[in-house]
């Protein structure tokens, strides 16, 4: 609960994290392992969000290959509330998909979209500001977070804000979305203060997001009310229906087209945890505890992640991050890891996709 609201939370569980290879594989992406707690992404955002709701009305959408590694993750949830895509069509049908299914049951529902690949690191206030943004949805079609920048990242979307809502007076109504910036761009906005990072988090009334889905997605909105009326009792999703929808954001599909929106200012620390460098950022910052089989001589600045029971020696070597795992070893200076994706593309190339 939600003050008097009753909340849905759905987590996207989709995805690839294709830059923190070799942890993360097509068979096991980056939120179903424990990167910085031993807790995995999926864990530590359900125990998140627990506090808010009942685990019956929290629902995770997840690729179909990944349905059993949610439900050992999370084993409270019932069983039906996890499901499974039959390919990845981007966050607009993932979610249209669990909120079809929860307007069935209510259509007055509040619902809260999250990622399940996010790191924060004050649960408490993060659900204190969903408190907010549930109040927020009364007057607005849809109530989406924004971080407060702490500096001009240009790996994130930017939200500017508009003028303020008379109720709740922490909200904002949205002026606009703004893509990845160049790094001048950002410092500008930064400099005004009056724009966010697009944290993929949103809130709003279930009937009416479904209501937006016609307008905006309306192949997506008949698709996934197909879908919800007549479920597959095997708990695998009609293909045939899936594979027509168009693959497209919840951004760019409905939130940036949608001129009734509202942006809540969140000052917590957060992170998509979107590459090696931000993993290692975060980890010597809060003193998660390194990689016991690393020794280091002469060596500093140095992120060793070892799974592979091998020891890791590091000699004269400084700025990388290294990460060991049973059949793959990378090696990358910390302002590069980026590119792992790039690495990626070459392996495939070269026909040794069971690396990937």
């Amino acid at each position: 609960m939600v003050g008097d609201t009753t909340l849905y939370v759905v987590i996207l569980a989709g995805g690839q994290g294709t830059r923190l290879w070799p942890v993360s594989r097509r068979s096991q992406p980056k939120q179903f392992h424990a990167l910085l707690t031993h807790r995995t992404m999926l864990e530590e955002t359900y125990d998140r969000v627990l506090p808010l709701t009942t685990p019956e009305r929290i629902w995770v959408v997840t690729g179909a290959e990944s349905v059993e590694l949610v439900r050992s993750q999370l084993p409270d949830l019932p069983e039906t509330n996890v499901l499974g895509e039959p390919v990845g069509r981007n966050s607009a049908p993932a979610a249209a998909l669990a909120v079809a299914r929860i307007t069935r049951a209510d259509s007055e529902a509040t619902v809260l979209v999250t990622p399940a690949d996010s790191y924060i690191l004050d649960a408490a206030a993060y659900r204190d500001y969903i408190a907010t943004a549930v109040e927020a949805a009364q007057t607005a079609a849809i109530v989406v977070l924004g971080i407060i920048p702490t500096s001009p990242n240009t790996n994130y979307g930017y939200i500017k804000r508009g003028a303020r809502l008379e109720k709740p007076r922490a909200a904002y109504r949205v002026e606009r979305f703004t893509e990845k910036p160049n790094v001048y761009t950002a410092a500008q906005y930064v400099a005004d203060g009056g724009y966010y990072w697009n944290m993929g988090q949103f809130v709003f009334q279930a009937g009416l997001f479904m209501e937006k889905c016609e307008t905006y997605l309306p192949e997506v909105a008949e698709r996934v009310r197909q879908l919800a009326e007549t479920p597959d009792p095997t708990g695998e999703l009609t293909a045939q229906l899936y594979e027509t929808m168009p693959s497209i954001s919840l951004d760019y599909g409905i939130a940036e087209k949608e001129p009734n929106l509202a942006v809540i200012p969140v000052a917590v620390e957060w992170s998509d945890l979107g590459n090696w460098q931000a993993v290692k950022e975060i980890s010597v910052r809060h003193g998660y505890p390194p990689s016991e089989n690393h020794i280091a001589i002469d060596s500093a600045d140095c992120y060793v992640m070892a799974r592979s029971g091998r020891l890791v020696v590091t000699i004269g070597v400084e700025g990388y991050v290294i990460v060991d795992t049973p059949d793959a070893l990378l090696v990358v200076r910390e302002d590069e890891s980026a590119k792992v994706r790039e690495a990626l593309e070459e392996i495939e190339e070269r026909g040794k996709e069971g690396y990937l």
